[in-house]
């Protein structure tokens, strides 16, 4: 089907292209230039005559620059001389600009100053000269003759005038890879939100009532409050356990824009304690973008230790950092999910060249493809092709040259003439790239090229990139704007410029002619795993499964990559750099496709929980690499990078496919490949204590118990035996041995001998008692495997409802600390059993209503967390039904474990959540607590918006009985 759609979207393309200017998707990367000859002089582009006066007033301008100008990229020119009425200096992020307003991405600070790069010469003075042109310097470096400053416009060009600055530009931003609207595309929605919706409660529905099968088998219990869904999308969750391996030993490193909500994630558990921040590099405050990777990476590798550094200071702070994490800390994994726009996509840049380094010392380096879009889902936002001339703009002459010849400015053919790319799908920034020679430290570009954006009618220039390219600058330019829907792209060659590959981008954007080949910057490189996104909500609460129903994200960028020259700028074959030339290698990429789509601890606001995009699926990839390592240590870095693509499931086209790569990441397959060993992985299975005498175990007691063990591992258990023991004080075990039969890959078997016990008669009745389970085996596995567990004593009592009796409580708005109400209760004891249940009078879902027990509107937003006297915490109700269910309200809503319905589940048609639900998480993990004393309830709502309080709530406790 994707083919069929494919050919009727490219018919389409042409017919568009032909009748208007417009057009959609085309496949090919060379529109039909080749060679270097100018076209001929009589023939005139197509366009209006306002547009071609402005455009040549530009190029005028631009041939008049002073030497110190000539240093200054034009954005910051255009910026000081207040050139373009359309560029409007920082507007609120997110909004979509007005249909010719441009919105600036360009950072001033409080005293109107522009962050800049200055490149020169640091240990000659550049510092000093920043500071006398009234600047302050962020960050210099001497190995990369470089400054980050904030910098007055009216200054640049005395700074510029100083013989050891070599360029001063807008300070080179960078981007993450996170998506921020995953459901639907402007053509080709895959998924619409509501459906999404739908997907999720199946997913956690089919989770609730999963009976004890491999298929969906309950995942290995990692610490934290959750857990990434890509855990059991890519089996990694049966592979820690059917291999033994959880990342022990292996260091892997995060590098994003900030580690924000890191300590509220190793506080819940959702991060080890001995998380490790490179001094000075926690890049705060940011999005906290880092702490949702490294989330990630915890949950399919627990065992890994973790490392973070920002990668947002600079692209020169970003290169060093990644050799920072091997040369200095050792990580043999990392991961990233930036790219600095500059980063060229025909060469290694700085970023690329890090990589390589770290690379060649044996670590293996992942990092996300991009979210640019793709051909085949008619979603791109690449155009790339050779150069070729659609006509010429101006002579020379026209505007002073006076060269003898004269020369013409041409204009970009994106095919049959079209000389303009109409931007179908609001984005931004712009940037335009071509393959000349040169990185950020070494830059050698010598062909000039320009881009401009008109008005939809092609009459108007809102704003152009005029950079000059006279053989020490970057072949790049640079539109830093949020650009609307059904603008117009321009792209002109100066008189002398050579045919070349091109490439123009709008990030986050569609073009109306796009391109295979979105993967770009350091993602392209051959040292770099690039890994493309596949929906977790694709896996239905399983596995992946090869095939066309695992299909990737509409936004994941597609390949393949093409390089025209090495690191340091030296061509690669022979002929013209373009595609139509014989110069250039092909990489093929994205190297494979992971997950996306998966639950975080950062705040919904944060648009990173659920979190999506090619920057969640980067490291779900790196994660099961630390798998690997970890259960064949002496695997090298190729060795599991190929593992990872052999093994990769085929999803999308037969075989290696520019979409999704080999496929999606398969940790079985991904270890089976590498050469791991199955082994032995015990789990607890059914426990059952028996009273010798009686009904129920209880002081003076004599009890027996026979524990199953289950071998989730690939290997066989045989001569296992085990011991029992019990910290708790007044537990006396007399039969503590026991042998085992052998217990086959995938099977259960129970203690030959019964273990027995005695509880002290001067027990407490409902005494929780501690046991600890020691097995030994013989078998590839962790020996003695230690399992621990609890045995509640006693029976079921009286229950006694205790209800909140105060004031109502607000609930603080897009607020994660929520608001804390308590509630005493008394004379029950230790506990049995618990129900939390939401009160109120005459139930209804109207917005405001003073008779439920908590009106809120849009539930989905809310958290309730309860914590006992003794300090345990157990959320009751964690964004009922998602974070997009829009119903209002909780009435007489009863919330009580083992129930057939789970309250996370519900849909908006069922408000105001009326009736008896499963809690969020077993309310029986506060069984065997002194029940009396002070029960804190926190409300907390993750976005804006929407707000409600708490009215009206009770708890029905359960004491223990041990009379007969």
């Amino acid at each position: 089907m994707k083919q069929l759609r494919v050919l009727a979207l490219l018919a389409l393309a042409l017919l568009i292209a032909a009748c208007s200017g417009g057009g959609s998707s085309q496949q090919s990367n060379d529109p039909g230039g080749v060679g270097t000859a100018p076209p001929d002089p009589e023939v005139a582009v197509e366009l209006p005559e306002s547009a071609v006066e402005q455009m040549k007033a530009l190029t005028a301008e631009k041939a008049a620059r002073t030497p110190a100008q000539r240093k200054i990229s034009s954005q910051l020119l255009y910026a000081k001389s207040n050139r373009f009425p359309a560029m409007k200096k920082q507007s609120p992020k997110g909004e979509t600009p007005k249909p010719t307003e441009l919105q600036s991405l360009m950072r001033f600070d409080d005293q109107g100053r522009v962050l800049c790069d200055v490149k020169g010469d640091v240990d000659a003075g550049l510092v000093r000269q920043i500071e006398v042109a009234g600047g302050t310097v962020v960050v210099s470096s001497s190995e990369h003759r470089s400054a980050r400053a904030w910098l007055p416009l009216q200054s640049l060009e005395a700074l510029a005038e100083q013989q050891i600055v070599t360029a001063i530009r807008p300070a080179f931003s960078a981007t993450t890879h996170r998506a921020s609207a995953p459901y639907a595309s402007k053509k080709f929605p895959r998924m619409t939100q509501e459906q999404r919706v739908a997907s999720m409660q199946k997913v956690l529905s089919a989770l609730a009532d999963a009976p004890s099968s491999n298929a969906l088998a309950p995942a290995a219990t990692n610490a934290g409050s959750v857990t990434s869904e890509g855990s059991r999308a890519h089996g990694a969750d049966r592979a820690r356990k059917f291999y033994n391996t959880d990342g022990t030993g292996v260091k892997v490193g995060v590098l994003s824009d900030s580690d924000d909500f890191k300590e509220e994630s190793i506080g819940s558990g959702d991060l080890p304690a001995d998380t490790v921040t490179v001094p000075g590099e926690s890049g705060r405050p940011g999005s906290g973008e880092g702490t949702a990777m490294m989330e990630i990476v915890h949950d399919v590798a627990p065992g890994a230790k973790i490392f973070f550094a920002t990668a947002f200071t600079s692209a020169e702070s970003f290169a060093d950092n990644i050799r920072t994490l091997r040369f200095v800390y050792g990580c043999d994994i990392i991961v990233d999910d930036v790219q600095y726009y500059f980063e060229s996509p025909y060469q290694d840049d700085i970023v690329a060249a890090a990589i390589a380094d770290v690379r060649a010392d044996g670590a293996l380096y992942f990092s996300s493809a991009g979210n640019g879009g793709n051909f085949d889902d008619g979603t791109s936002g690449t155009f790339e092709g050779d150069f070729k001339s659609a006509g010429a703009l101006a002579t020379i002459s026209e505007f002073g040259a006076g060269l003898d010849t004269p020369k013409f400015y041409r204009v970009m053919d994106f095919g049959k003439k079209v000389v303009s790319n109409r931007i179908e799908l609001f984005g931004g920034p712009i940037t335009l790239h071509w393959a000349d020679p040169g990185s950020l430290d070494d830059p050698q570009s010598s062909n000039d090229y320009d881009i401009f954006i008109l008005s939809p009618d092609l009459r108007e220039v809102l704003v152009a990139s005029t950079d000059i390219q006279d053989g020490d600058d970057l072949p790049f330019e640079f539109l830093g704007f949020l650009v609307p829907s059904e603008l117009r792209i321009v792209v002109a060659a100066t008189p002398t410029a050579q045919v070349r590959a091109m490439r123009v981008q709008i990030f986050d954007g569609e073009f109306g002619i796009g391109t295979s080949g979105s993967v770009g910057g350091h993602a392209g490189s051959a040292s770099t795993f690039a890994v493309g996104a596949v929906d977790s909500a694709s896996a239905d609460g399983g596995e992946f499964t090869a095939g066309p129903l695992t299909p990737v994200e509409i936004f994941s960028s597609d390949g393949n990559r093409m390089h025209f020259y090495d690191r340091n700028g030296v061509q690669i074959g022979a002929g013209n750099p373009t595609f139509a030339g014989n110069a250039g290698v092909t990489i093929k990429k994205p190297d494979a496709s992971a997950a996306d789509g998966v639950t975080t601890t950062l705040p919904s606001s944060s648009g990173l929980n659920p979190f999506f995009g090619t920057s969640a699926a980067a490291p779900h990839a790196a994660a099961i690499a630390a798998l690997v390592k970890a259960a064949v240590p002496s695997a090298d870095a190729t060795r599991i990078a190929n593992a990872l693509k052999g093994g990769a499931l085929d999803i999308e086209a037969s075989s290696f496919d520019v979409d999704s790569g080999e496929g999606a990441v398969s940790a079985m397959n991904g270890l089976q490949r590498a050469g791991a060993r199955p082994a032995v992985f015990l789990d607890l299975g059914a426990v059952t204590a028996t009273p010798t005498s009686g009904t129920v175990i209880k002081p003076g007691s004599n009890a027996t118990m026979t524990i199953q063990l289950t071998n989730n591992g690939g290997a066989s258990a045989s001569a296992v035996s085990a011991t029992l023991s019990s910290s708790t004080p007044g537990v006396t075990i007399t039969t503590a041995n026991s042998a085992y039969p052998t217990i086959p890959s995938g099977q259960t078997r129970g203690n030959t001998t019964p273990f027995a016990f005695t509880l002290d008669s001067g027990a407490v009745c409902g005494l929780k008692v501690d046991f600890t389970l020691s097995v030994t085996f013989t078998g590839l596995g962790t020996k003695p495997t230690v399992l621990q567990f609890p045995l509640q004593t006693g029976g079921a009592g009286a229950a006694q409802l205790t209800s909140y009796s105060g004031a109502p409580v607000e609930i603080p708005d897009d607020d994660s600390a929520g608001v804390d109400i308590p509630l005493t209760v008394a004379g029950v004891g230790l506990l049995n059993s618990l129900s939390f249940q939401i009160d109120g009078t005459t139930c209804t879902a109207d917005i405001g209503s003073t008779t439920v027990g908590i009106d809120h509107t849009w539930v989905g937003d809310l958290r309730l967390r309860l914590t006992s006297p003794s300090g345990t915490v157990v959320d009751v109700i964690n964004r009922a039904g998602g974070s997009t269910n829009s119903g209002n309200n909780f009435c007489q809503t009863v919330l009580r474990d083992g129930s057939a319905n789970s309250i996370q589940t519900v849909t908006p048609a069922q408000a105001p959540y009326t009736g008896t639900f499963a809690p969020a998480n077993a309310q029986s993990a506060f069984a065997g607590e002194n029940a009396d004393g002070t029960w804190t309830l926190n409300v907390s709502d993750g976005a804006l918006f929407d707000t409600g309080t708490v009215r009206a709530f009770s708890l029905e406790t359960t004491a223990f009985s041990c009379t007969p």
